[in-house]
């Protein structure tokens, strides 16, 4: 089953799965749609939409790092929740 959440103009996409539990897809532009890339260069670290120009600009790397491994937790701990696994329809 896929499973998003939206944060801050991103939409973090993974698929949820009680054979292999969680795994992250992509991140997309919750304004356009588009796939969300990372841009790490020396004078610019952000995620940046090509379609619309939404940009997310961190102070360095590593804090987009933070930022990324936080939000794709809490999609984690969505697949984890129990209401999930409720709703799964076994295969037949």
């Amino acid at each position: 089953m896929q499973i998003s959440r939206e944060a801050e103009g991103l939409r973090f996409l993974g698929e949820c799965a009680p054979e292999i539990g969680f795994t992250p897809r992509d991140i997309l532009c919750s304004t356009c749609g588009r796939r969300i890339d990372p841009n790490i260069d020396s004078q610019d670290i952000s995620l940046v939409c090509l379609g619309c120009g939404f940009r997310k600009a961190f102070w360095a790397e590593a804090d987009m790092q933070v930022f990324l491994a936080e939000n794709w937790n809490r999609l984690r701990q969505v697949c984890s929740h129990p209401s999930v696994t409720l709703h799964h329809q076994p295969k037949a």
